[in-house]
């Protein structure tokens, strides 16, 4: 019963998919993390199943670079999104540490949050171009680790890396994660890097190094600029290592069609 409700608390935390409600107790919270990469199980099917049918439709190029970029923020309601323009913001302010957090903590956006997300955006349609523009509809099922792994790597970085803060909602997960947790975690992260070998096992490889690349840089970045990782942090790690395995995807099919 404690799985089925941190499955729930899951979906209700980080996605905007209707879940039962009832009240949260700190027992609850143990498996939050193991349950995340199952919200990016269900973006990546959702994206590759809109895609099948565009492809069918015959859609144009623009609606299938709309459907990548659209569902993800539609079924998380941008709540990683806001984390990666937060840490953009307090990247951007050159200010002591202690201000850094403090604008995490701002519920306003500044200039550089929204030039960063532009940025950030424009970059993954390009990329997304290249995907649906390069790639048969079968190849594209590829999409669907991109969103797992994302969600696998901010998981065990939540639990592994020192935290910034001695309260918030990522302490509250990570506290009760233990050896137990971890494992489940590494569980699913070979598994999910198993099936995409079996789908494309170069551009599987290349996944998994991009996204142990990103960890490795994630937990310099928020070491040297805010102490340890954060709510916010975690969102930011979701969306760059997403952005940088939708790019290598791209590269790839580039470079096959040479």
């Amino acid at each position: 019963m404690r799985m089925i409700r941190s499955l729930i608390i899951a979906f209700s935390l980080y996605s905007r998919i209707p879940m039962p409600r009832f009240t949260w107790k700190d027992e609850d919270m143990k498996y939050v993390l193991c349950f995340l990469p199952f919200v990016g199980a269900v973006i990546g099917g959702l994206v590759y199943g809109a895609l099948f049918l565009a492809d069918m439709c015959k859609l144009p190029l623009l609606a299938k670079v709309c459907i990548v970029s659209v569902i993800p923020l539609l079924i998380t309601g941008g709540f990683h999104a806001d984390g990666y323009m937060d840490v953009k913001d307090a990247l951007s302010s050159y200010k002591p540490r202690e201000d850094k957090l403090a604008i995490l903590k701002d519920p306003h956006i500044g200039a550089f949050a929204v030039i960063g997300f532009v940025i950030y955006a424009l970059i993954w349609t390009a990329a997304a171009a290249v995907i649906c523009d390069r790639s048969v509809i079968n190849s594209c099922v590829i999409l669907i680790p991109v969103f797992i792994l994302s969600r696998i790597g901010t998981s065990i970085s939540s639990v592994m890396l020192k935290k910034a803060k001695s309260d918030g909602m990522l302490n509250n997960e990570a506290k009760g994660a233990g050896r137990i947790q971890i494992a489940v975690m590494i569980i699913e992260l070979a598994v999910t890097l198993t099936i995409a070998c079996l789908v494309d096992i170069y551009i599987a490889v290349t996944l998994a190094a991009v996204l142990a690349i990103v960890y490795v840089y994630y937990g310099y970045k928020t070491y040297k600029e805010f102490g340890g990782v954060t709510g916010d942090t975690a969102g930011y790690f979701v969306c760059i290592s997403e952005l940088a395995q939708l790019i290598v995807i791209a590269v790839c099919n580039l470079i096959r069609t040479l």
